[in-house]
């Protein structure tokens, strides 16, 4: 019996999400969330505010300059959710 290695390439999702007040010099709190289901969980619990600016980003890892790499990025969560789509990934996948 001979044994082989099978290497699969598996693309793993990081869903950022930065928030800060508008109109103030404050920089960006950041959050990573490591699917879309636990995304949606927090924003029940944490809506978004008027006050607030907020930018939403799916990457799918980083460069050799350790930059990310986005695949979708909106300011907007329902922005976010259609660029997703377009982006040709199934969103239930993204968990």
């Amino acid at each position: 019996m001979s044994t082989r290695n099978i290497h699969v390439n598996t693309v793993s999702y990081t869903i950022f999400v930065a928030g800060k007040k508008k109109n103030t010099r404050e920089e960006w709190d950041v959050l990573e969330f490591s699917s879309l289901t636990e995304l949606k969980k927090y924003r029940k619990s944490h809506p978004e505010k008027m006050a607030f600016s907020y930018s939403y980003a799916l990457s799918r890892g980083v460069d050799t300059q350790f930059r990310h790499i986005n695949i979708a990025e909106a300011d907007h969560f329902k922005q976010f959710l259609r660029q997703i789509k377009r982006a040709g990934l199934d969103i239930r996948a993204i968990c």
